[in-house]
């Protein structure tokens, strides 16, 4: 029973890795004199690549996760898997920090302050997400 429900964790964790290939890559724009509708719509659009890059980073997490768990059974070390899940946590808060501070700046022009924070966010997602990918 327990090495079906990985197989199918596996499974499930590779459909997910392949079907970020079907995810269009949406270019979001904003014109330098927008309008407040425009910096809205460019801001969802942000929120929606925030969404896809996450769901890519959270199929990698699993995937390494998996194999991680694995190795672990297999070799007895238990070491591993805590630090991986440690540097998991660590980089969310190093995220939100990173970002914070982008957006305080950027204050008191809120829409600016938002659009900041949301492309630090993308671009420190997508960072981690390309160390994830890095074999071991």
């Amino acid at each position: 029973m327990t090495k079906s429900n990985r197989l199918l964790k596996l499974t499930a964790t590779v459909l997910l890795i392949v079907s970020q290939h079907s995810f269009a890559d949406e270019t979001c724009t904003l014109a330098a004199k927008a309008t407040t509708d425009e910096a809205k719509r460019y801001i969802q659009c942000l929120d929606t690549q925030i969404n896809k890059a996450k769901l890519v980073q959270g199929s990698w997490i699993q995937k390494r996760k998996y194999e991680l768990t694995t190795s672990q059974e297999s070799t007895g070390n238990t070491q591993v898997l805590p630090l991986f899940m440690r540097s998991i946590s660590n980089n969310e808060k190093y995220l939100e920090s990173a970002c914070q501070w982008r957006y305080l700046i950027k204050l008191p022009n809120a829409t600016a302050a938002a659009i900041s924070y949301k492309l630090c966010e993308i671009k420190l997602i997508n960072q981690f997400t390309e160390s994830l990918k890095q074999p071991f």
